[in-house]
């Protein structure tokens, strides 16, 4: 008689916990279904993406120094990546009345940082061929390129200019590009 009445009370301690489950289940499967969902369109929410400011350095309405924009972007993977989007950021150009020393057409083929603080950028033939000439325009041209590579980024020490893979001796004539270079901030004008 002991045995049937403990098997009967595990048998419904058993039905009582399965109950159990099977309504909470029921119930969670209606709280979802009925719950409503905010939806927020992707363009309300505020970027996730680390983004840090950087000056660009642009030619002044009368080409006469090197003047400073800044830019936001999203902080790259690495100190090569950052730099490459900082040269991306200046070969499209300035976003207000300042000019653009780089010759229209101009690409980033590549850039390479060494361990002594060099900066080897490579650039298209239209950095070259496509440049207007004259000593302060390939002095603002080459020097924009240096000064936001050196400026942004305290690791670079000096800027090695190529075209298409191959060291150059100017890019116009008068600015020997045979060697790295040393940021000149000495001719970027603050108004």
């Amino acid at each position: 008689m002991k045995t049937s009445k403990v098997r009967t009370l595990i048998l419904l301690i058993l039905l009582g916990g399965l109950s159990l489950i099977l309504l909470h289940r029921t119930w969670m499967r209606k709280t979802t279904i009925s719950s409503p969902r905010l939806s927020v369109p992707s363009s309300a929410l505020p970027s996730l993406e680390p983004k840090r400011s950087l000056r660009l350095f642009f030619a002044s309405p009368d080409e006469d120094s090197l003047r400073e924009e800044i830019r936001e972007i999203k902080i790259g993977r690495s100190l090569d990546e950052e730099a490459k989007i900082a040269l991306a950021e200046l070969i499209k150009g300035p976003h207000s009345e300042l000019l653009s020393p780089i010759p229209p057409g101009t690409r980033l083929r590549q850039l390479y940082i060494d361990g002594q603080g060099i900066a080897y950028v490579d650039f298209s033939a239209e950095l070259r061929d496509r440049h207007p000439g004259g000593s302060k325009a390939e002095l603002l041209s080459v020097y924009c390129i240096v000064d936001t590579l050196a400026y942004n980024f305290e690791q670079i020490k000096r800027v090695k200019i190529l075209i298409d893979g191959s060291e150059v001796e100017t890019l116009a004539g008068h600015i020997d590009l045979r060697r790295p270079l040393k940021p000149r901030m000495d001719f970027e004008s603050t108004s």
